[in-house]
């Protein structure tokens, strides 16, 4: 329900699921609704854009990372995408130190 509170509606959403053999990456979040909480990266779908040139575009901007996501579902109560990426023995680096990261 939170997601639904934070993007408009008939907004796309992609959600995206980092990890490794070893844990999975969230972002701690830095404002309300959702302040100190973990969540996976999500954002909107740009007009003219795919889910999967969004989700590439995320993994860019949050982690500084160029990764091949993998496409696991469609979630239409929530109108987003779902990928997993596995980042293997790469080390990401958070591009909003400020904001999130753990």
């Amino acid at each position: 329900m939170i997601l639904k509170n934070i993007f408009k509606k008939n907004t796309f959403i992609i959600l995206n699921i980092l990890y490794n053999d070893k844990e999975v990456y969230g972002l701690k979040r830095y404002k309300d609704p959702m302040k100190g909480l973990i969540q996976v990266p999500c954002e909107k779908v740009n007009l003219g854009e795919t889910s999967y040139q969004a989700v590439c575009r995320e993994i860019r901007e949050k982690a500084d990372l160029y990764m091949t996501p993998v496409y696991l579902t469609t979630d239409k109560g929530f109108n987003c995408d779902l990928y997993t990426t596995d980042i293997g023995k790469r080390i990401s680096q958070w591009m909003e130190p400020n904001k999130n990261g753990l």
